[in-house]
């Protein structure tokens, strides 16, 4: 093979920073919550991340997130993650700088352009700010979660939540359903490109006829993977029995407390910069 042919080096980059969104075993204090927990945790941050809208609360938000994530030992990940959110985080401040419509401090820049008005002030700048920080914290806490959340935990607190069998299956599956996807179109790219087939190079638009020789093999993996799973259902009577049992029982520990009472704690924390920090 030339070394055309090979992979570029930004794919093996690029694999490393999807390898960040998925989850990685521990024996981490957020490891070892209920998942039910971490559920109301990812519930009320991102709640609190969309009802403040003052800087000094979304930094506090996003500190105590870098805080959680230095529990597990994974601020490193955590900060290479949000750099994934860079795009949209450029976008977000630049776009709240010249629209914020807060006038408050000097102008730095005022136009007027058809029906448009940018302005950027100081007030605006530190509104673009804060939005930037409610963006952070809002991917700050889903890739908490999703990093110490397996798929059979999820499911087994949504069986402990009694939602129907049906839905927690189907979610379920789902879920595995995307690793498992996502192994076997990365197994049949790169057994593509060991053909030749160069997949890498140029855009999608102009790649249009090569992706044939991915879809397909992909699309067939798919229905071989249902049609193996439809006969492990059926061999083992499924919805059969309307009654469902767990392996294992999950139950709420000290450390869930503890993670309850600090949320609480966060929450008038954060209510509190209201009015000590309205900024």
């Amino acid at each position: 093979m030339s070394p055309d042919a090979l992979p570029p080096c930004g794919n093996k980059k690029k694999n490393q920073r999807l390898q960040l969104l998925r989850y990685q075993p521990g024996d981490s204090f957020l490891h070892r919550l209920d998942p039910r927990t971490k559920l109301i945790m990812l519930i009320v941050v991102s709640l609190v991340a969309l009802f403040f809208s003052t800087l000094s609360a979304l930094v506090l938000l996003f500190l105590f997130e870098l805080a959680l994530a230095c529990t597990c030992r994974a601020g490193k990940q955590l900060l290479r993650a949000l750099t994934l959110t860079a795009p949209l985080l450029v976008l977000v401040v630049v776009l709240d700088s010249f629209f914020s419509k807060v006038s408050e401090g000097p102008v730095f820049f005022s136009a007027q352009i058809g029906f448009i008005h940018p302005e950027v002030t100081a007030g605006g700048i530190l509104v673009a700010v804060a939005m930037g920080f409610r963006l952070l914290a809002l991917a700050g806490i889903s890739f908490l979660v999703i990093r110490t959340t397996s798929p059979d935990d999820v499911v087994q607190s949504l069986k402990g939540m009694h939602v129907p069998p049906i839905l927690v299956f189907s979610l379920g599956y789902a879920i595995r359903s995307i690793a498992d996807l996502a192994g076997d179109t990365k197994e049949i790219m790169d057994a593509q490109r060991s053909r030749g087939l160069e997949l890498d190079r140029g855009s999608a638009l102009k790649n249009r006829d090569k992706l044939a020789a991915l879809f397909i093999p992909v699309t067939v993996s798919m229905i071989r993977r249902s049609r193996n799973t439809s006969d492990a259902m059926q061999a083992r009577g499924f919805r059969q029995s309307e009654s469902h049992s767990c392996l294992k029982n999950s139950g709420f520990s000290s450390r869930d407390y503890r993670m309850l009472l600090a949320l609480a704690a966060l929450f008038a924390g954060l209510w509190s910069t209201r009015y000590l920090f309205p900024v």
